[in-house]
C-alpha cells in the first residue's frame, strides 16, 4: 500500500511512517515548506503525483493552548485544510482511503467519569475541539456526497519521545531530568494538575492507525485511546518525580492555565481493543526522562 502522510516530519508523523514501513507498505512523506495544505494547488499536485492508496492527514495546529492564543490560524489549518485535502483526493485518488486524526477534545464535558463512545455528544470547549469537529462533518458530508473511504478518530492524549515540551507531559519530565541531571533542588512550572486524561503511547497509537488503514472499517469513527484515566497530578507526583531523589518544588504557572479545563476524558476503545498493544504509560514516561536525561544540558533538540 502507497501512503501519502501529511504532516510526516512531526511527533506522530515520524512514528507512523516507520510503523508503516516495518510492514511493508511504501510511504510518501509530506511536510511545510513543500506542500501548504492552505494552498489548494499544491495539494492536488501532491495527490495527482502520489496516486495514492491511503492518505493520512497529521498536519494541524494540535494544541489547546495554541488554538486558544490563534483560533483563526487552527480553523484555516485544521479545516480549510483539511477540506484542500478532500477535495483533492476526491478529484484524482477517489479510490484511497482516507484517515483523518480527530480529537477527545470534540466531546461535551462529560458529568461523571464514564469512559466516552463514539456515540456521546460532541460540544468541544475550545477552538482545537470545535476545528476538528468541523473536519468531522466534512468528512460525513464527503463520505455521503461522493462516496469516498474516509475513516476518523477522536485520539485521546498520546505521548512518547520526541513530542514537544509545549504539551504537559514531556514539559514536566523535561524539567524534572534537567533538575536530576544538575543534582541540585530545584522548580517545575506547571499548569492545571486537577484534569484527568487518557494517556498512551504514541507507539500504540499508530500500531491502531495503521490497522484502521489495512482492514476493513466497521465504522466510520473511532476512539483511539487507553481506556484508563489518570489524574495529571497523580503522573508528576507518584511517577515523573519519583525517577529523581532530587527534591523539586512544584509551582502553578499562570501562563501554563488554560481558560477552559475539560476536568475528566477517558475513552472507552472498544472499537479498536484488537489492536489495542496497552503499554503502560509509566514506562513510556520513564522512556522519555531517560531520553531528556541523556541530552540534559547538550544542543540536542
Amino acid at each position: 500500500m502507497k501512503v501519502v502522510i501529511v504532516g510526516a516530519s512531526g511527533f506522530v508523523g515520524r512514528y507512523l511512517a516507520r510503523e508503516l514501513e516495518s510492514a511493508g507498505h511504501s510511504t510518501v512523506k509530506v511536510d511545510l515548506p513543500e506542500v501548504n495544505l492552505q494552498n489548494a494547488g499544491q495539494v492536488e499536485a501532491l495527490i495527482e503525483s502520489a496516486k495514492p492508496d491511503a492518505v493520512v492527514n497529521l498536519a494541524a495546529i494540535s494544541s489547546v493552548g495554541a488554538s486558544w492564543k490563534n483560533p483563526a490560524a487552527t480553523i484555516s489549518v485544521n479545516v480549510n485544510g483539511t477540506l484542500n485535502l478532500l477535495e483533492a483526493i476526491r478529484k484524482h485518488a477517489p479510490q484511497a482511503k482516507t484517515l483523518l486524526i480527530g480529537s477527545a477534545e470534540e466531546y461535551a464535558i462529560p458529568e461523571g467519569r464514564s469512559p466516552l463512545k463514539e456515540t456521546d455528544p460532541l460540544e468541544a470547549s475550545n477552538p482545537y475541539g470545535i476545528s476538528k469537529i468541523a473536519q468531522e462533518n466534512f468528512a460525513q458530508l464527503y463520505r455521503k456526497k461522493y462516496g469516498m473511504k474516509i475513516v476518523c478518530t477522536r485520539s485521546f492524549n498520546h505521548t512518547g519521545v520526541g513530542q514537544t515540551t509545549t504539551f504537559a507531559l514531556p514539559s514536566f519530565v523535561k524539567q524534572v531530568a534537567a533538575i536530576d541531571k544538575s543534582g541540585k533542588p530545584g522548580k517545575i512550572l506547571v499548569g492545571n494538575l486537577s484534569a484527568w486524561r487518557d494517556f498512551s503511547d504514541v507507539e500504540d497509537v499508530v500500531h491502531v492507525y495503521r490497522m484502521l488503514l489495512e482492514n476493513e472499517n466497521e465504522f466510520d469513527i473511532y476512539n483511539v485511546g487507553s481506556g484508563i484515566a489518570n489524574k495529571i497530578e497523580d503522573l508528576l507526583k507518584n511517577v515523573i518525580l519519583k525517577f529523581t531523589p532530587v527534591e523539586i518544588e512544584i509551582v502553578v504557572d499562570p501562563e501554563k492555565v488554560r481558560p477552559v479545563e475539560t476536568p475528566y476524558l477517558c475513552a472507552d476503545n472498544s472499537r479498536v481493543k484488537k489492536y489495542w498493544k496497552g503499554t503502560d504509560i509509566r514506562v513510556t514516561l520513564k522512556k522519555m526522562f531517560d531520553h531528556f536525561r541523556a541530552e540534559s544540558g547538550t544542543s540536542q533538540e
